[in-house]
Parts: structure tokens; C-alpha cells; sequence
């Protein structure tokens, strides 16, 4: 099973903002349905902006051949 990437109260009232929902960030993040569907979406947007990680070996690397 994939790790979950964790997901900060700060999270969800960027994404509240982000998606410009009617009420306040504090209303998303007390409202457990709406909390919930936020810090998905939070966490799915952290995901895509992590960096690729690609699969170098130690040759390739030692060889300074990063693409």
C-alpha cells in the first residue's frame, strides 16, 4: 500500500481558497465531509507536484548521466 502523504489544516484551507468555495476555511476544516474531500484533493496535489523520481543506477550516476 502506498504511504499517504500527510495533510496540514494550512493544506486544506489552500485548497478551500484554490477552489473558491462559498464560507470560510475554518467551516471547511471543522466540517468533517467537506475536510475530508479538501485534504484528498490537497494531498493529490502535492503528489503532482513532487518531482519524479527516476530509477538511476550507481553507474549512470557516477558518470554524471542525470537525464
Amino acid at each position: 500500500m502506498a504511504t499517504r502523504i500527510p495533510v496540514t489544516d494550512a493544506d486544506i484551507a489552500r485548497e478551500h481558497r484554490l477552489r473558491h468555495l462559498r464560507g470560510s476555511a475554518v467551516d471547511a476544516i471543522t466540517n468533517p465531509a467537506l475536510r475530508i474531500c479538501l485534504a484528498n484533493c490537497a494531498e493529490l496535489r502535492k503528489k503532482r507536484a513532487l518531482p519524479e523520481q527516476s530509477a538511476l543506477d550507481g553507474k549512470s550516476l557516477a558518470a554524471g548521466e542525470t537525464e
